[in-house]
């Protein structure tokens, strides 16, 4: 009965250092707004794993710190240029630089007139980096 006991406290202990380990590494993130529509619309839920600047790749999609005081805790946007890479054209208007520097990044929203971006926010830090999507998830049944 005692080997039972502790082996079933062995495999609980276990599990919930996955879980752990899991909320460590993924988020699940709703999105707020329309500004990644048609890839991604209001309410809708993204799976998403914590990652650093040299692992991106144009075109992802990465989760970064709202650097506004409004608003949610995160943004959803495209990664259009990462360091080393030229700014592209609709973004020089707001930054003076020619390339992306070292440590910053520049996201933009797949819906322009709906988009809290690089085009008017300038460089994201890599500081500000929290994610990047793996998929979209599911709908929830009864919401």
């Amino acid at each position: 009965m005692r080997r039972a006991l502790l082996a079933a406290a062995g495999g609980l202990a276990g599990l919930a250092l996955l879980v752990v380990r899991l909320r460590a590494t993924y988020l699940v993130i709703r999105v707020h707004g329309h500004s990644m529509a048609p890839a991604l619309t209001h309410g809708d839920r993204v799976l998403a794993r914590r990652t650093r600047l040299a692992a991106l790749r144009n075109g992802q999609i990465a989760v970064v710190a709202n650097p506004r005081p409004t608003g949610g805790e995160y943004l959803i946007k495209r990664v259009a240029a990462l360091p080393g890479d030229p700014v592209p054209k609709a973004v020089r208007e707001v930054v003076a630089d020619d390339v992306v520097p070292a440590g910053r990044l520049v996201l933009t929203g797949d819906n322009a007139e709906a988009s809290f971006d690089s085009r008017e926010h300038g460089f994201f830090h890599a500081d500000d980096l929290r994610a990047v999507t793996v998929r979209k998830l599911e709908p929830r049944h009864g919401r």
